[in-house]
């Protein structure tokens, strides 16, 4: 009978989650992961080519983690200003998973047409559409300006320079959605 298998990938892709939400993606190497999670380097390398493979399954996964307390803190109601909100609490409530999403350089880059079009941001941008009674263009240029206004505020927030309660917070997003209408 084979030898049952400790870590599968699932188990190492937890982990992952758990050890970016502790150290940072910064720290993240085969060596530190199995350390963590209590292996050696090897049920990482039987499951992964290399690390930057692990690493995409990881980034999947904290994506997930990510869309899940968007959904799960997402008025449809008030959907602009509350996905801004949303984005903007992942990063006090998840500092270290939502700079690895958002600010290193496992977040990759784009262009301002391709976050526009990313399909969670077309919803936004159909919901202000038909919230404020504008065009199309005007909904790009509106979203576009907010995503990246609270972007900013996000990340002083991860980073700890900047601190803000929930009202605050809500507040200054919903002024801004303000005077871009």
């Amino acid at each position: 009978m084979p030898r049952k298998e400790k870590f599968s990938k699932e188990d190492l892709i937890k982990g992952g989650v758990d050890f970016v939400r502790k150290n940072g993606i910064e720290q993240l190497n085969a060596r530190n992961l199995a350390e963590f999670i209590g292996c050696s380097t090897q049920p990482i390398f039987r499951n992964y080519t290399n690390i930057e493979e692990y690493k995409n399954d990881l980034k999947k996964a904290l994506h997930e983690n990510y869309k899940q307390f968007i959904h799960e803190n997402t008025d449809k109601n008030n959907y602009c200003i509350s996905v801004c909100y949303a984005y903007a609490l992942y990063a006090k409530t998840e500092p270290n998973i939502f700079k690895a999403l958002f600010i290193t350089s496992l977040a990759g880059s784009r262009t301002i047409n391709e976050v526009i079009n990313s399909p969670w941001n077309i919803e936004t941008i159909s919901h202000v559409i038909n919230s404020y009674n504008t065009s199309k263009e005007k909904a790009e240029k509106i979203y576009r300006d907010i995503r990246f206004y609270t972007h900013g505020i996000a990340t002083q927030i991860s980073c700890n320079s900047i601190i803000l309660n929930e009202e605050e917070l809500y507040s200054l997003i919903e002024d801004m959605l303000k005077k871009l209408l």
